[in-house]
């Protein structure tokens, strides 16, 4: 990648705009270590956008960023654009003007994405885009100018059908169940439903008997499993689309005394681990590593910036994550990263640009297959559709075995292998142990 192609504007005035920005808005998640240290003016900048604050994962992402970016002597601008897409574009469209020259997206619908991506990298701002991108729509289109450098997300049909399965198993194989859906039209949430409706395929006797949208956030849900509630009070089990919605799921069982009802959710967040210690409704969750994916994609996002250049196979990939489904790993996560401070991984040891060629992202990575990946959620390729000449010719080449290889080779020192020994199963998403 030849960082010649950045086109700023007058540098000074717009990196000291930014820092005073930076600082204002990341005051919703504190910078960690040495990153007021690192917030200089001369500092590049990484924006880190976020959909909410009302959700704990996504703090845990900015957390993450930030001691990276402390880490790398960088500038952390964090944005929040209220799940509207409207708000998200306006922002990535000012960032250039702000001296932003690395960004941290989440489009907030799979639509949406190469219009916000393509507003950041016209603006010559290296991209990574997380858990929601449109079909066939890759970081090695043309039109991105090799400033797309990834689309990352942990393996959203696996990890629901694991977490879905251990609660399932958790009431017997057997009962009626509901299902809180997230937004529909984003990637994750279609992926998450998928891997859920696949999990109820291998339990005959269990019986699905509602299923709606909790909006991903307790607010939203709460009405919803109220009425879900009273249609079905016979339920065993809730499976959620992520943890904030279990929450509210826990609370209205919580006040009808519905104890024994097993609830399911995604992101391990503390108050829903705090649940499962106490023995309470929470039976099992997906820990997807908040802190680490968004220190890593700031890694990811520093090293192009520093003129790293990475294979099209490696520009789509999984993150390894685990499903926590014990009182005694619930503790041992929060321990091992909630209560960490610094949290427990070396930013620059990931860094290709800072480690050479012993970099280690700690926690496991492994490339995606656009035809697996698209097909599975029912997004063939359109008709007359090829992949860029340089994917197809990495993918036919064995790429996706190669590099999935070259990625668990540099999977050295991952923190959470005491976790994973903990979990009913005893191993990650990835079958490591």
């Amino acid at each position: 990648m030849n960082t010649s192609k950045r086109r700023w504007p007058a540098r000074a005035a717009a990196l000291a705009s930014a820092v005073g920005l930076a600082a204002v808005v990341s005051g919703c998640a504190s910078p960690q270590g040495d990153a007021a240290e690192a917030a200089d003016p001369d500092a590049p900048i990484v924006m880190v956008q976020v959909p909410t604050m009302d959700n704990s994962y996504w703090a845990d992402v900015i957390k993450g960023a930030e001691q990276a970016g402390a880490a790398l002597g960088l500038t952390v601008d964090v944005q929040v654009y209220g799940d509207s897409t409207d708000t998200q574009l306006s922002q990535v469209q000012q960032a250039g003007s702000k001296g932003v020259d690395m960004a941290l997206l989440f489009a907030q619908d799979q639509a949406s994405s190469p219009t916000l991506i393509s507003a950041a990298t016209e603006q010559g701002i290296y991209v990574t885009n997380i858990f929601s991108n449109q079909a066939w729509s890759t970081p090695a289109d043309a039109e991105f100018d090799d400033h797309y450098v990834g689309y990352f997300l942990p393996d959203n049909v696996q990890d629901s059908y694991n977490m879905a399965t251990s609660v399932l198993t958790q009431i017997g194989g057997k009962g009626k169940v509901l299902h809180i859906t997230g937004l529909p039209g984003n990637t994750t949430a279609e992926e998450r439903r998928l891997g859920v409706e696949n999990a109820l395929k291998d339990f005959p006797d269990v019986e699905l008997v509602g299923q709606e949208s909790g909006g991903e956030n307790r607010v939203a849900t709460q009405p919803v499993i109220e009425d879900l509630l009273t249609a079905h009070p016979d339920v065993a089990a809730v499976i959620c689309h992520n943890d904030d919605e279990a929450i509210a799921v826990i609370n209205a069982l919580r006040d009808r005394g519905m104890t024994d009802v097993k609830v399911g959710g995604i992101d391990a967040i503390d108050e829903f681990l705090d649940d499962m210690k106490s023995g309470g409704n929470a039976a099992a969750t997906v820990a997807i590593h908040g802190s680490w994916f968004g220190g890593y994609n700031v890694v990811r996002l520093y090293d192009a910036f520093k003129g790293e250049e990475y294979t099209p196979a490696e520009s789509m990939m999984f993150q390894d994550s685990l499903t926590v489904d014990t009182a005694e790993a619930a503790e041992e996560y929060q321990k091992v990263v909630y209560q960490a401070d610094p949290l427990p991984f070396d930013w620059k040891a990931m860094s290709r640009a800072e480690a050479g060629e012993d970099w280690d992202t700690q926690v496991p990575l492994r490339p995606i297959d656009p035809d697996d990946y698209w097909g599975r959620i029912g997004e063939p390729a359109p008709s007359g559709y090829s992949l860029p000449e340089a994917f197809r010719k990495d993918l036919d080449g064995g790429a996706v075995q190669s590099v999935a290889e070259l990625y668990l080779s540099h999977a050295v020192s991952n923190p959470l292998g005491g976790v994973i020994e903990l979990t009913r199963s005893g191993s990650s998403s990835f079958g490591q142990k």
